[in-house]
């Protein structure tokens, strides 16, 4: 069983790894861009929106999630990966190691701390994804180019493995625009059973 454990651990620190070269920092520009989803000095936010989202099954991976419309996904072994346009959200959809779910949120953390800097751990909760226990930790971390990163680890339980959704973004990115994208990927994650 030294196979399926490993194997969890390295798609646990591909998806840390993924993160870390998806989120790209601000580039200098001239002029302000009206189309950037960076936050806005708005005093009243709107409404957060509803995200329509497109059914990907990763027959590998166990699992079905749902993909929002405006972000790109692609399958690599049994996870799955999206990237906004932009590059202001990724997300990694992956098995991981079975278990108590704190195990591998603290093997998450871990991660985090061996690639980033000023690793933070803001709030953790437990939630239930796909009527399966689960725990979401939110933080904020450094890359190596000191740009500041905002991430989430979800870990859901599962059997005979957990799963993880982990979203990174960059600290100025838009809430409106990554949470209900977040929001939308983690409340349409399935597992799917084997036939």
């Amino acid at each position: 069983m030294v196979i399926p454990v490993q194997i969890a651990v390295i798609g646990l620190l591909g998806a840390i790894y993924y993160g870390y070269h998806a989120v790209k920092g601000p580039e200098p520009q001239a002029k302000p861009d009206p189309t950037s989803r960076t936050a806005s000095a708005s005093p009243t936010p709107s409404p957060t929106p509803e995200i329509a989202t497109t059914r990907l099954v990763s027959k590998r991976g166990g699992f079905a999630v749902g993909v929002p419309d405006d972000v790109k996904a692609k399958k690599v072994g049994p996870a799955v990966t999206m990237m906004s346009a932009d590059k202001v959200l990724s997300v990694v959809v992956a098995p991981v190691e079975s278990g108590p779910i704190s195990v591998s949120s603290k093997a998450f953390m871990r991660g985090m701390k061996e690639i980033y800097t000023k690793v933070k751990v803001t709030r953790t909760e437990t939630q239930t994804i796909d009527g399966k226990k689960a725990t979401a930790t939110y933080g904020q971390a450094r890359n190596a180019k000191k740009v500041q990163i905002r991430f989430v680890n979800f870990v859901v339980k599962s059997s005979p493995r957990n799963y993880a959704i982990n979203a990174f973004t960059t600290r100025e990115s838009d809430p409106l625009f990554v949470l209900p994208r977040v929001n939308a990927i983690a409340n349409s994650f399935e597992v799917i059973k084997k036939p």
